[in-house]
C-alpha cells in the first residue's frame, strides 16, 4: 500500500465529513494527515514493518489515525471509509471531481436536489436546476457542463504527472535485475500527452533473464492480463494497464520509434521508407527488394536509414514533422532549463 494510496482515503474521509456537516476540526485533521503522509520521504508501510507506534511520531497522527493507518495497509480497507459510504452515496466523490465544486457545494445539491452521481448532476444543469441553489447560477451551470464532458473524455486515462511516476516506477524496478540493460517507457506518455490510457515499457536484457517474472510480481499488480516470453500485461490495482514488451538489443532503437507511435507518424514514416524501396517495422528498417537488415539498435538509426534527423517523440504527430526534419527545421523544445518562474 502506497503512502499515496492511504493519502487518498484520508482525503475521501475529509470530503464525505465535509459533506455531513461534521466537525470541521476532525475534517482538517484529515486532510492535514493525508498531507504529512504525501511528503513524507519513507512509507508508512515500512514504518509499520519496523516499529509500528513510530507512526504517532508524525505530525498531527494520533492513536485514531495510527489505527486507521494500520488497518489499511493490513487489509487494503478502512472500516470508518465503509461505515461513511453506507451513510453517503459514493457518486457523490465523483461529483467532486467537477471543476469548481467543493464539498460545500455537494452538500447544498445532494440535500436540496437529491442529486447524487455524475450523471444526476449533468441532468440537474441541463435542466437548470442548479442555478437556484446559493452560490450558483447560469454561468456555474454552463462551467458544470463543459467540466463534466472533459471528464467523460477522460475517464479511463491518467494523468501524465501519475503515469510518470509510475512508470519510472516500473523501470526503476525492472533495472534492479543485473541482466536488464535498458527499460524505457513508450507509447502516448514518451510523447509527453497530458493524459494516457496506459503505459508501455520497452526492454532489453540478457538471455535467460527473468523479466517477466519480475514484472508481473510487482506488488501494485491487481490482476495479471497476460505472461509471454517477450510481451506481458497487467492492470495495477489503480485500474491502470501497463505493457511490458521484451525486445532484441539490435532492434530496440526500431521498436522504441513503432511503439512511441503516434499510430499517424508510423503510417507516415512507413510510407517514407516504402518509397525509398524499405521497409521499416518495430524489428528494424529493412531493405525492399531482399529483406536484408540495415538498421534500428538506435532511434537515430531508423531516422538516418529514411533520410531524417532524429525527431523528437513530442512532435510526432505526423503534423510536419517529417518535412521539418529533412529541411533541418525541426523547433526546439521547451526544457526545464526554459522554466525561470511558477505563478
Amino acid at each position: 500500500m502506497e503512502n499515496t494510496d492511504i493519502a487518498e482515503i484520508f482525503n475521501e474521509i475529509a470530503d464525505l465529513m465535509e459533506i455531513k456537516g461534521d466537525n470541521p476540526f476532525k475534517i482538517r485533521a484529515y486532510r492535514n494527515a493525508a498531507q504529512v503522509i504525501e511528503d513524507l520521504p519513507i512509507t508508512l508501510e515500512s514504518i509499520v514493518e519496523r516499529e509500528e507506534k513510530d507512526l504517532e511520531d508524525l505530525p498531527g497522527i494520533g492513536k485514531a489515525l495510527h489505527e486507521k493507518i494500520v488497518e489499511i495497509i493490513k487489509t487494503g480497507r478502512c472500516s470508518f471509509l465503509d461505515e461513511l459510504f453506507k451513510e453517503l452515496p459514493s457518486g457523490l466523490l465523483d461529483m467532486l471531481k467537477v471543476s469548481g465544486i467543493g464539498p460545500k457545494k455537494v452538500k447544498v445539491i445532494y440535500e436540496v436536489l437529491a442529486v447524487s452521481s455524475l450523471d444526476e448532476l449533468e441532468e440537474a444543469a441541463r435542466e437548470g436546476r442548479l442555478k437556484h441553489l446559493p452560490g450558483m447560477g447560469e454561468k456555474t451551470e454552463t462551467n458544470i457542463l463543459k467540466s463534466i464532458k472533459t471528464l467523460k473524455a477522460s475517464a479511463g486515462r491518467y494523468g501524465i504527472a501519475d503515469a510518470m511516476q509510475i512508470a519510472e516506477e516500473f523501470t526503476g524496478y525492472l533495472k534492479e535485475l543485473s541482466g536488464v540493460i535498458k527499460a524505457v517507457p513508450a507509447g502516448s506518455l514518451r510523447r509527453g500527452r497530458e493524459t494516457v490510457g496506459d503505459i508501455d515499457i520497452l526492454v532489453t536484457s540478457k538471455k535467460d533473464t527473468p523479466v517477466m517474472e519480475k514484472f508481473v510480481s510487482h506488488p501494485r499488480v491487481e490482476r495479471i492480463l497476460g505472461k509471454g516470453e517477450t510481451k506481458s500485461s497487467i492492470v495495477l490495482k489503480s485500474g491502470l494497464q501497463i505493457d511490458l514488451r521484451v525486445v532484441e538489443e539490435k532492434a530496440f532503437g526500431a521498436a522504441l520509434h513503432y511503439f512511441s507511435g503516434s499510430k499517424q507518424h508510423n503510417v507516415a514514416i512507413r510510407d517514407r521508407a516504402k518509397k525509398m524501396g524499405l521497409k521499416i517495422s518495430e524489428y528494424g528498417v529493412f531493405r525492399g527488394s531482399d529483406h536484408s537488415w540495415l538498421a534500428g539498435k538506435t532511434e537515430e538509426e531508423v531516422f538516418k536509414a529514411v533520410g531524417l534527423g532524429w525527431i523528437p517523440p513530442e512532435l510526432r504527430e505526423n503534423r510536419g514533422e517529417m518535412e521539418a526534419a529533412e529541411h533541418e527545421t525541426l523547433p526546439e523544445l521547451i526544457n526545464i532549463n526554459d522554466i525561470i518562474g511558477d505563478l
